[in-house]
């Protein structure tokens, strides 16, 4: 465990009540995983209030609070003297300067990337982690598809999906440097970048794949939404911006005063791309970069993948390589698991995995899938009851004239009605009571019946929020696989309807 005394108005901005110097050994905003000699920041959230939590802080060995609430940290503070309470104006931004400075400021030691958009992060950023460690340029990565470093999935826990809280980020950038890796690529949410869990991260370069209205439910509106994904370029020297999204690139060209390279497939660009053709085993594709012409063939499916792909492209060669060597590896790319997944199963149809749950998202994935030969395609979407409502029909209006035969279920319903979440979504259809359209509550019922349904020469694409290992039911993460699910229903099915 590491011991180090610090000074603690060289480290906040605030006034400081008993010892001005406190160890520190870790940091916290979670008075249960606190230890002897940790520091603990009172954050007033959604749902709790951690100033209600300093009393158990400090019986855990708490030696440091840190909180907004000066009449609450005045009261602790008469009582234990010998103990440290800063009132700060911001315990967010407090959070991520004392979880930095604990451990090292290991983002200085490292090419940091970051990635924020509505869809494609999880895809960017595994493309361009992959690509960098192809290139012998040890990088790891944190966000949707879990911590790696170069060479594999560790086991590090993330408290929220995409972006972990400030001490977590930095606990995962300090352990990059104690492995001497170079750089580090982060999934940047907007609400990650709202909440300050990235504050203290100045970004070697700054990806942005499109914007699509998501996450209302906490911006409220789509200029706060898009205001939030600006500040991510507002602590970055380089950019790489999608010319494609009209939402947000002409801000961000406008307004970005380091070095930008754009990318796109509509609109010029200074990587274009063109002639883009999708086969079963991956997509070619002509790239222009910078006037010079290549013939690109990446193991990836669809035009939004080969967008990303430039956006993975432009950013390596932000960090110094040149785009001969990038596409001299383009064919070790890795796609993140769940972002069209083809699932290897000995059965006479294709089944495929999309992390699709937004309808812009779906579009796309719905667009790739159509390229490869099917008889019929059917396609479960989902309904999410952590999100907003207001998304749930579109859903049903991206699907329906595109698919044969559609099952509507739930995900992460949180404390919603499953019943009503389903009927949201399925207000979108023009003919609800169509026989093609099916529905089920629990997202287990719902592939089980997708793969009732399929026979041979068929096409079974099932969306949604299926990977990350759990579904939030109430408060509580409860495990699930989607590729144990589907064992499952093969483990229970011997013999497989209408073979080659």
């Amino acid at each position: 465990m590491k011991k180090k005394m610090y000074i603690l108005d060289e480290l906040l901005d605030g006034s400081i009540q008993g010892p001005d110097q406190q160890e520190i050994h870790s940091v916290s905003y979670d008075s249960r995983e606190i230890e002897a000699g940790d520091a603990f920041v009172c954050i007033k959230g959604e749902h709790h209030d951690g100033h209600l939590f300093i009393r158990q802080a400090i019986e855990a060995g708490a030696q440091t609070i840190v909180g907004t609430d000066q009449g609450v940290l005045d009261l602790f503070a008469a009582k234990h003297p010998q103990l440290s309470f800063v009132y700060v104006r911001d315990s967010r931004s407090a959070l991520a300067v004392l979880s930095s400075h604990v451990c090292g400021s290991p983002s200085e030691s490292l090419h940091t990337i970051g990635v924020t958009g509505t869809n494609g992060k999880t895809t960017v950023a595994s493309f361009t982690h992959s690509i960098l460690n192809s290139l012998s340029f040890r990088t790891g990565s944190l966000g949707t598809a879990g911590i790696w470093d170069d060479r594999e999935k560790t086991d590090f826990k993330q408290t929220v999906p995409t972006t972990p809280e400030a001490p977590d980020i930095h606990k995962v950038l300090e352990y990059f440097c104690e492995k001497n890796m170079q750089a580090a690529v982060i999934e940047s949410t907007s609400i990650a970048l709202e909440q300050k869990r990235l504050e203290t991260i100045h970004f070697n370069v700054a990806i942005h794949t499109n914007l699509t209205p998501e996450h209302l439910e906490f911006h409220e509106t789509m200029d706060a939404y898009k205001e939030a994904k600006m500040k991510l370029f507002q602590q970055a020297h380089q950019a790489v911006i999608n010319a494609d999204d009209l939402l947000m690139a002409d801000d961000l060209i406008q307004t970005f005063k380091g070095p930008a390279i754009t990318y796109g497939i509509r609109q010029p660009a200074d990587l274009q791309a063109s002639c883009i053709h999708t086969t079963r085993t991956g997509t070619t594709f002509e790239m222009d970069a910078f006037g010079t012409k290549y013939t690109v063939r990446a193991p990836v499916f669809g035009e939004y993948n080969v967008s990303n792909l430039l956006a993975a492209i432009a950013a390596c060669h932000q960090v110094g390589f040149s785009i001969a060597s990038i596409l001299s590896v383009i064919t070790d790319v890795r796609k993140p698991e769940g972002r069209f997944q083809m699932v290897d199963q000995d059965v006479p149809y294709q089944i495929i995995l999309d992390y699709a749950h937004t309808p812009d998202a779906l579009s796309h994935v719905l667009e790739s899938v159509q390229h490869i030969p099917h008889r019929q395609l059917i396609v479960m979407i989902t309904g999410i009851g952590l999100r907003d409502p207001k998304k749930r029909p579109l859903m049903a209006k991206v699907v329906e004239h595109v698919a044969d035969q559609i099952i509507v279920s739930v995900d992460q319903p949180g404390h919603a009605d499953r019943k009503e979440v389903v009927n949201d979504v399925c207000r979108g259809f023009n003919h609800p009571s169509s026989p093609h359209i099916y529905t089920r509550l629990h997202r287990e019922e719902g592939i089980h019946l997708a793969l009732d349904l399929a026979e041979a020469g068929d096409v079974v694409l099932l969306t949604g929020i299926g990977f990350g290992g759990y579904q939030i039911i109430g408060d509580e993460k409860v495990p699930y696989s989607e590729l144990q699910v589907i064992d499952s229903y093969f483990e229970n099915q011997p013999l497989i309807k209408n073979p080659v």
